[in-house]
């Protein structure tokens, strides 16, 4: 009897135990697993899903000191001495360096710390941009003269109230037009600073584009308005661009629902402010093959290029000075 009940009592605890322990194992791998990769988890539910979270940075490398090494002078070989009756010769002995440490005394220069460092931007952009096309030859030396344009961002307080992490959205978005435009235009994308735009709140497009006219540059060649809303259908402002100069403010509108909302809208406006014409006919073929001066709502399947006409123009206008832009905007129906 008591035989019996002691293999009862050991299948049961097989039955009930083997499971729980196996329970029990997967859980704890689960948690070590989402806590080693928990940067890139948050990363894809940030990027992917549009979820509010802070995505942690990654530990600064730790400083590697290379050691400096001096040899030791060689001495050179005495010279044999001749013998009559046999020739003896002396082996040269060459000693072995000893490495030494040299612990410089100086300390290193200091560096003038860059506006906004857009090297901190390691997420790679979520949408697809289509390669650049091959220039004809007086247009590749263009594209291979380097243009720096300076911007500072102003973000509506809206899309702040909406993102706790505006600063870090905004740098992310331009770095993505900064690598898009360096690859089509060879224009690179320097952020300047961040601020919120207090009188973004007027739903009126010629006040929001007026306002951002009279916005001090603080050092900025171009300052830019991010606007949460998206303007399609709204009247085009009608300006006359300087044959001498660029724009020297923009008006960056939303794309609700793409993984990068205001990428195709900056884009966008620094093309508009470098002098590329708006497209308007969506039965166009830039429209259609997703040019970034066409249209700003375009589906994220859609990949992102730049038409023939608006990347030689853009080449041709990309060194020139920015100017204030003009006072008598007008709205005209397309």
């Amino acid at each position: 009897m008591a035989s019996s009940r002691i293999k009862s009592l050991t299948k049961l605890a097989l039955l009930l135990g083997a499971p729980m322990a196996l329970l029990l194992a997967l859980f704890g791998s689960g948690v070590h697993c989402g806590h080693a990769n928990r940067a890139a988890i948050l990363g894809f539910e940030r990027d992917w899903l549009g979820m509010d979270v802070v995505v942690p940075e990654p530990p600064a490398p730790a400083p590697v000191t290379t050691p400096v090494t001096t040899p030791t002078p060689v001495t050179p070989a005495p010279t044999p001495t001749p013998v009559v009756t046999t020739p003896v010769t002396t082996p040269v002995v060459t000693p072995t360096p000893t490495p030494v440490v040299v612990t410089p005394t100086t300390p290193p220069p200091v560096v003038d710390p860059a506006p906004v460092a857009l090297g901190i931007v390691r997420d790679p952009i979520p949408l697809t941009i289509t390669p650049p096309a091959p220039l004809p030859a007086d247009l590749q030396a263009r594209l291979a003269e380097p243009v720096r344009v300076r911007v500072t961002m102003l973000v509506d307080p809206e899309l702040v109230d909406r993102r706790p992490d505006w600063i870090a959205y905004t740098q992310r978005h331009v770095a993505w037009a900064s690598q898009v435009l360096e690859a089509q235009i060879g224009v690179h994308l320097e952020l300047r600073g961040v601020l919120v735009w207090p009188d973004a709140q007027d739903t009126n497009l010629i006040a929001l584009v007026a306002d951002l006219q009279q916005r001090p540059r603080d050092g900025a060649d171009l300052v830019l308005g991010l606007s949460h809303r998206s303007f399609a259908g709204a009247p085009v402002l009608s300006a006359e661009l300087p044959a001498d100069h660029n724009l020297g403010h923009a008006l960056v509108q939303a794309s609700p629902g793409s993984r990068a909302p205001h990428l195709r809208g900056m884009l966008h406006a620094v093309g508009q402010a470098l002098g590329a014409f708006a497209i308007r006919d969506p039965a166009s073929e830039p429209w259609r093959a997703g040019s970034f001066m066409a249209d700003v709502l375009a589906p994220d399947t859609l990949a992102i290029t730049l038409d023939d006409d608006s990347r030689r123009r853009l080449l041709e206008r990309k060194s020139l000075p920015f100017a204030a832009a003009p006072q008598d905007l007008e709205p005209q129906e397309h």
